[in-house]
C-alpha cells in the first residue's frame, strides 16, 4: 500500500483495499460487531469512523476522517470524531502513527484487518508506505537480549527517502 500524498491531503473517498467485496470481509461491520461484543455503544460517529477507515487503505488525519464521515453522518463535530477515534483506539479497533512531528494519522488496527504493519515515511515527498510488521524482528530480538528493552514501533514511522526521492538525490552511478 502506498499513500503518496503528504499527511493531511488525502483524496476524496474511493473504492479501496479495505472495502467489502467478493472474498473480502466487511471490516466496518466486523468493527461494529466487536463494539457490540465488548458491550460498547455503537454511536453514529463510531459507525461513520469505522466505515471511513474500512473504505480506504490510506492513513487519514482526523480532519480527513471528519470530511469523509460528514458525508455519512452530516453535521458531525470535530470533537466528536476525535472522541470516536480515541475510543476505537483504546478498544484496539483503530490505530495511529505519528509521522515525523506531524499530526497523528489513523487506520484500522490489525485486529480487524488481519495484517499488522509498520510505517516508513519519505522525508522529502511525505509518502507513507506500509512495510511488513516483522521487518524489525531482528532488531527487537537484539534489543531484548542485550538491554531487556521491548521495542514497540507501531506508533512511529521510520524516516528516510523513498525509492523515487533517493534516485533523484543520487546521481547515476553513485554508489550506495
Amino acid at each position: 500500500m502506498r499513500d503518496r500524498r503528504p499527511v493531511g491531503t488525502a483524496a476524496a473517498p474511493a473504492a479501496a483495499a479495505h472495502e467489502a467485496g467478493p472474498g473480502r470481509p466487511d471490516l466496518a461491520a466486523a468493527g461494529i460487531a466487536e463494539l457490540r461484543a465488548l458491550g460498547e455503544r455503537v454511536t453514529p460517529a463510531r459507525r461513520a469512523v469505522l466505515r471511513v477507515l474500512a473504505g480506504t487503505s490510506e492513513h487519514l488525519s482526523v480532519d480527513d476522517v471528519l470530511a469523509r464521515a460528514d458525508e455519512i453522518v452530516p453535521g458531525l463535530h470535530r470533537t466528536t470524531v476525535y472522541r470516536a477515534v480515541e475510543t476505537l483506539g483504546e478498544l484496539g479497533l483503530v490505530t495511529h502513527v505519528h509521522p515525523d512531528h506531524g499530526p497523528a494519522v489513523y487506520h484500522l488496527a490489525s485486529s480487524l484487518t488481519g495484517s499488522g504493519h509498520l510505517h516508513v515515511r519519505c522525508r522529502r515527498c511525505g509518502e507513507i508506505s506500509d512495510v511488513p510488521a516483522d521487518l524489525l524482528d531482528g532488531v527487537a530480538d537484539r534489543l531484548a537480549r542485550q538491554l531487556g528493552f521491548r521495542l514497540q514501533p507501531d506508533h512511529a514511522a521510520l524516516t528516510g527517502l523513498c525509492r523515487t526521492c533517493a534516485a533523484a538525490a543520487d546521481p547515476p552511478g553513485h554508489p550506495r
